[in-house]
């Protein structure tokens, strides 16, 4: 679980950063991912509404972001809302002016708040399983997933089509994946919410102030 807390730094995601690994039944990992666009594309972190209304670098912006009229109004109400707020531009000097696409492309239908289907960037655990295919992995039947964050109804499907057996997680995601997706059919993964050190807490348990050699030695003297 330490290296999905570790690799979700990697995310380019402004909402949430999320990890997840993949491993055999052995917990041998096979792959790792975490929550960002396609390879080849500009995460979202480095993006902003100034260069969206201003340039028309088709690399960084979609040709949805850079022509569609209703979706460049909402960005540039956006973007003027920090103006108003910033008229010296002291308060967002050095800052980068950042955007969640799928929250503004959401809000021009307000029957589409919290569709996930728009969003720029593939999730952690798609991203891990992706990764499996990608560079020509093993079989995880019979594996592991651990994730930050408990995986979404798009993503437990995935995981119980690949045979996953136990799905382990530190933060539980709402939604009906649980009891729609995974609690269900002959062959269910077990969903468990992870205990233990994590993070600094990891480091601080397991890393050695001196070597225990040389403590015990010292004890000796």
């Amino acid at each position: 679980m330490q290296v999905a807390y570790t690799v979700k730094l990697n995310s380019g995601c402004i909402s949430r950063q999320v990890g997840a690994v993949v491993t055999d039944g052995d917990n041998s990992i096979k792959s790792v991912g975490w929550n960002d666009v396609a390879n080849g594309q500009i995460p979202c972190s480095m993006r902003s509404l100034d260069g969206l209304m201003n340039d028309f670098d088709e690399k960084t912006y979609s040709h949805y972001e850079r022509n569609n009229s209703s979706f460049r109004i909402k960005a540039n109400e956006k973007l003027l809302n920090f103006r108003a707020i910033d008229k010296t531009g002291d308060i967002y000097r050095g800052r980068n002016l950042s955007y969640c696409f799928k929250d503004i492309y959401n809000d021009l239908d307000k029957e589409k708040k919290g569709n996930q289907v728009h969003t720029r960037a593939l999730h952690a655990e798609e991203n891990a399983f992706l990764q499996l295919a990608k560079y020509g992995g093993i079989g995880v039947l019979g594996g592991k997933l651990y994730t930050t964050a408990s995986p979404c109804e798009l993503c437990a499907k995935k995981a119980y089509q690949l045979g996953i057996s136990e799905i382990v997680f530190i933060d539980p995601y709402p939604g009906i994946a649980q009891d729609h997706i995974i609690n269900i059919g002959s062959k269910p993964p077990k969903l468990i919410q992870f205990r233990g050190a994590i993070g600094k807490s990891y480091h601080r348990l397991y890393e050695q102030i001196i070597p225990i050699k040389d403590e015990l030695e010292y004890l000796l003297e």
